[in-house]
Formats: C-alpha cells, sequence, structure tokens
C-alpha cells in the first residue's frame, strides 16, 4: 500500500516565535494561540498537510495540541537526528532560518509520516509521572547533600527530604486516583502489574510514555523503546552490538523491572541464566530480558480492551 504524499509544513520553534516554512514561502507567526491559528490557516490550504517541528523541550506542546486538535497531522523529529542530518549536509551554523529549511528537507528526505498524538487522561498520566520524575530527582540530590553537608545544614535538609517525599506521595496517590477513574485504564495496569517484576511505578510509565503499545508491530516497540540492536560489523571485524536511542524513560524502568524479574520471575530468571551459561555478559542479558518482558506486556495487552 502506497502512503499518502504530504505536502510538509517545517516549523522552528523557539518559545516566543516560530519560523514556519510552507510551499516555498516564510512565514513567521507568535507561539501563541494567534500564531496557531495562522499555521492553521495554512495548513488548510495546502493539499495532505503534515506539520513537522523538532521537540524543543515542551515548547512545541501548546501548538501541537491545537493542531491535533483540529485534525491537522503533526510528526515530531528527536533533535539529535535533525542535528545528524544538518551535519551530513555540511550545514553547521544553528540560525533560525537554517533549522527550518532542514526540518522541511528532513521531512521531505525521510518522508515522514504522521506520529500517534496522546491525548486525555494519558496525557495526563504522562505530565504528572513527569513531576514525579522531577521530584525523585530532586530527593537523590537532597539525600546526597546530607551526606556531604556540615552537621549545621543538616537540619534543613532533612526538612526539604521531608517536604519532597510528601510531594511524591501526593503525586503518587493522583496518579492511583486518575487511573482507578478510568476503566481501561485500571485494567491496564493490573495486567501489567500481574507480570513478576512489573510494579505500579513500571506499569504507570509504560502507561504513560508508551502509549503506541496496542498499536506498533513488534520490531517497531523495540525499536521505540531503544532496545533494537545496531551491528558494529565492519571488514572482517565483528564487534559487540549496542542499543541506542529510543525513550530513555521507558528503557530505564524496563530495565528496574528486568533486573528484578531475573531474580523472582521463574521465566525470566532462566531466561537470563541461559544466556549467562552461554557466555553472554549480565548486561547483555538484561536488555534481552527487557525485550522480553516488553513484548510479553504487549501480548497481554492486545488481548485486554482498547483503551478509549
Amino acid at each position: 500500500m502506497n502512503q499518502p504524499k504530504h505536502t510538509y509544513i517545517a516549523i522552528d520553534i523557539a518559545k516566543a516565535d516560530l519560523e514556519v516554512l510552507a510551499a516555498g514561502k516564510r512565514v513567521k507567526a507568535a507561539n501563541t494561540p494567534a500564531g496557531f491559528r495562522q499555521i492553521l490557516g495554512i495548513a488548510r490550504d495546502l493539499e495532505a498537510p503534515l506539520v513537522v517541528f523538532e521537540a524543543s523541550g515542551g515548547y512545541e506542546r501548546a501548538l501541537m495540541e491545537h493542531l491535533s486538535g483540529q485534525n491537522v497531522p503533526v510528526a515530531m523529529i528527536s533533535p539529535a537526528r535533525l542535528r545528524a542530518f544538518a551535519g551530513s549536509e555540511g550545514v553547521k551554523a544553528k540560525t533560525d532560518p537554517i533549522d527550518a529549511r532542514m526540518i522541511l528537507r528532513f521531512a521531505q528526505e525521510k518522508k515522514l509520516a504522521p506520529m500517534r498524538i496522546i491525548e486525555g487522561k494519558r496525557r495526563e498520566l504522562a505530565d504528572l509521572m513527569d513531576r514525579r520524575s522531577h521530584l525523585s530527582e530532586q530527593l537523590t540530590r537532597e539525600k546526597t547533600r546530607l551526606q556531604k553537608a556540615p552537621e549545621l545544614l543538616h537540619a534543613s535538609i532533612r526538612r526539604m527530604i521531608h517536604h519532597v517525599e510528601k510531594e511524591i506521595s501526593l503525586i503518587e496517590k493522583q496518579i492511583e486516583e486518575l487511573i482507578a477513574a478510568d476503566e481501561a485504564m485500571s485494567e491496564e495496569a493490573e495486567c501489567i502489574q500481574s507480570i513478576k517484576g512489573m510494579g505500579k511505578v513500571n506499569a504507570w510509565t509504560l502507561m504513560g510514555y508508551l502509549g503506541e503499545i496496542h498499536h506498533l508491530k513488534r520490531n517497531q516497540l523495540v525499536a521505540l523503546a531503544g532496545l533494537a540492536p545496531f551491528n558494529r560489523d565492519t571488514g572482517k571485524s565483528s564487534k559487540n552490538r549496542f542499543i541506542s536511542g529510543g525513550r530513555a524513560k521507558v528503557r530505564k524502568t524496563l530495565y528496574m523491572a528486568a533486573t528484578c524479574a531475573a531474580v523472582h520471575n521463574p521465566v525470566i530468571k532462566a531466561y537470563v541464566q541461559k544466556l549467562r551459561q552461554r557466555g553472554k555478559p549480565y548486561k547483555c542479558a538484561i536488555v534481552a530480558a527487557m525485550r522480553k518482558l516488553l513484548l510479553h506486556v504487549q501480548s497481554l495487552l492486545k488481548n485486554q480492551p482498547l483503551p478509549a
């Protein structure tokens, strides 16, 4: 089946402005609802429009949600991929016009397709998990400070630790209430946690950051999670393969789950032991276990009703 040919609208996103390149015309718009409506007008004048932009640390989110709400397809590009592509084109300067042009070139060369937008309660879950992650990082920093700080500061640091722990508890309560209020999400969380080694945080992470798990093929899912091994063969030389890219938050939670499952889950434990007996390093065996866990989760979820 041939994919539809898109007319790409490339946008370089900054905090205040949007540099838009479409149909040979360059337009500057504000990164505000008024600017979004301007882009929407451009899209509606084109045949099969697809808005493409680089991930910009959150500045792209309002635009993405506005366009998807108006049924305009969008695609987001990894900054690392775009920089590598620009370098391959001999472009090293980073100015807004160059970025807009490179985004358009990248979309045309790679024939980008629309991405699936995570909306509603799953978007809320991802936001809450982001906040939980921020607080957890802060808690780790404060605990490290407590080990190194002079006695004079211990009381202040302990107060901060107590406050952050309380905030984490409140966020986790919000997450539990959010999931409990949605039947499909509640069943999904229960299904994931039925696997030994997969706890509630693992389930929340997969549900919030890997909403496409129901729709992707096995190889696509593994690649999206950053668990697809890359070859490093050249000539007669064959080096160890490695994993790279993908969604780091998903990969991190699967690593924690796999290390736990390698001890407590009989199936994963036997699988890891078999790989170790064949001479595979521990981390290689754990990565294989991560893939096995992820695909098992997908298999179980496909037997569950699709989320609303």
